[in-house]
């Protein structure tokens, strides 16, 4: 397992990474003061940064350490201070050895050196900056392959977000980027945010978008990043996208708050009602799975099939009123399909509780085509209420049909 070490200090703001396996980082800012601590036992490494740090361009030295500002380092049996004497000069100590002038081997210890601060962010947000305005989009998509932590490549991907006006091909590198070498939900969900919504009218971008969203683990981050497109309409290849990413979580509450937004904001045809169905039908919960489908029935555009498939999504329902709520919504007197209400009645007359059965006949009763074979049903279905007072206002129900 990874190692994550987080240090809590008093008024302070801390990081924790996911970083090689064996390392333990930390970093901290407590009274504007800097601090990363670094150990890596395996390289048998240690860093301790205190204060700003500003890299030269070239990445192979250090060009500034803030005044109170010290580094020291620790590889095998080697070692570097670095600190600021009274000019505000930088000064080496390298393996007990003062110095202000570096020797070329020196200076090979301290390229070595400055590459462990750039992995680890340190000077981050000046350094991508110039890797920008030297090599645009691409080089900086590049750069972010070399980084072990998603703490980092957040840096360098959010200033692409954040601080850039992306082109259509740049922003799907850039998804594509997130997809691959982000591991952390929480990283992903915070560069997805950053992702302007007129993007994702495009399709690639959109694809791309949505497959980082799908190889999120977590129902919540998921949530929250594909609720970024779901005040729209949504293309059939869109609503196809969601429906699989909701399909794979494991909450039913993440479930119901995308579906039943999804169903409020798009036209629900036939096939989108029914995989809608299907999802629902393998949800435990009958609170959640009746509100995903009393919502998507709200559109009564939908053909006859409506019956049959929102009663096979109830199939492992054990509450009466929660039954009741759904079946009242298929109840539709613009219906004409004897074999729907058919399914309909046969379905009521299952219920347990009296009174929820003889009010959902009664309105079936009341709303239902005339025909003498569905008087026939009802009156068969009414056979299963114990109750006589109720029994007998279902058959005055039937009765009254002409």
């Amino acid at each position: 397992m990874k190692t994550i070490l987080l240090s809590l200090l008093l008024c302070c703001t801390c990081v924790t990474t996911m970083y090689a396996q064996h390392d333990e980082v930390s970093y901290s800012k407590n009274d504007n003061e800097f601090t990363l601590k670094i150990k890596n036992s395996s390289e048998q490494v240690s860093l301790t940064i205190k204060g700003d740090v500003k890299l030269a361009d070239d990445d192979n030295s250090i060009a500034e350490l803030s005044r109170d500002g010290s580094i020291f380092y620790r590889k095998k049996n080697e070692t570097i201070e670095v600190e600021n004497d009274a000019q505000g000069n930088l000064v080496y100590t390298i393996n007990d050895n003062r110095k202000t002038n570096l020797s070329e081997g020196d200076k090979v210890l301290i390229k070595d050196f400055v590459r462990l601060l750039i992995n680890y962010g340190v000077d981050a947000d000046n350094r991508v900056r110039r890797i920008y305005a030297q090599k645009g989009t691409s080089g900086v998509l590049d750069e972010v392959e070399h980084f072990e932590s998603d703490y980092v490549r957040e840096i360098y991907l959010s200033y692409l977000l954040k601080e850039q006006k992306l082109s259509k091909n740049e922003m799907v590198a850039l998804l594509d980027k997130i997809d691959q070498y982000l591991t952390s939900d929480y990283y992903k969900a915070e560069l997805l945010d950053g992702v302007m919504s007129s993007f994702l009218s495009e399709e690639s971008a959109s694809d791309a978008y949505l497959k980082v969203v799908s190889n999120m683990t977590s129902d919540y981050y998921q949530t929250n990043t594909v609720n970024k497109i779901l005040n729209t309409k949504l293309t059939e290849k869109q609503f196809s996208q969601v429906l699989a990413i909701v399909k794979n979580m494991k909450s039913d509450y993440y479930q119901a708050e995308v579906l039943t937004k999804l169903s409020n904001n798009n036209d629900i045809s036939n096939d989108r009602f029914a995989n809608v169905m299907k999802i629902a039908g393998s949800m435990s919960s009958d609170y959640y799975k009746a509100e995903i489908i009393t919502t998507a029935l709200k559109n009564k555009s939908l053909n006859s099939d409506r019956y049959s498939q929102t009663i096979e999504a109830m199939e492992n329902m054990t509450s009466d009123y929660y039954k009741y709520s759904i079946l009242t919504s298929l109840v539709d007197e613009d219906i004409k399909d004897e074999s729907a209400w058919s399914t309909l009645i046969e379905y009521a007359g299952k219920m347990h509780s009296d009174y929820y059965e003889a009010e959902l006949l009664m309105m079936i009763a009341d709303k239902m085509p005339a025909s003498e074979t569905l008087k026939k049903k009802v009156t068969e279905a009414a056979k299963n209420i114990s109750s006589d007072d109720y029994y007998g206002k279902v058959i005055r129900a039937v009765e009254k049909r002409t």
